[in-house]
């Protein structure tokens, strides 16, 4: 079967911050999927079974991280304020945005 779900290279800082983002709630499991497809796995057979989610919201998460990288996956709290990470993360992912 083939995959419709391709994701771009990742740089090494962001599968450094991926794999940071790991243990927040939201921001970790879309981390997770991006990690996941990185490692060659296939949507439909592997990352819908290890994360529960369904392939729209897979799809979703790959094609924003594809577009806009890191930040447009970070979780947003329901006021639309950024979810705040610790203040080390929070300087990595500023630094990988002004590269």
């Amino acid at each position: 079967m083939r995959d419709i779900f391709l994701l771009r290279m990742l740089t090494i800082d962001e599968k450094n911050l991926l794999h940071l983002m790991l243990g927040h709630a939201e921001s970790g499991y879309r981390a997770k999927i991006i990690l996941l497809k990185d490692e060659g796995y296939l949507v439909q057979q592997q990352i819908r079974k290890i994360t529960n989610h369904h392939d729209h919201y897979i799809r979703k998460w790959i094609h924003k991280f594809n577009e806009k990288g890191i930040d447009d996956i970070i979780s947003k709290k329901h006021n639309h304020k950024q979810y705040k990470f610790d203040k080390d993360i929070e300087k990595k992912i500023v630094d990988i945005e002004h590269l």
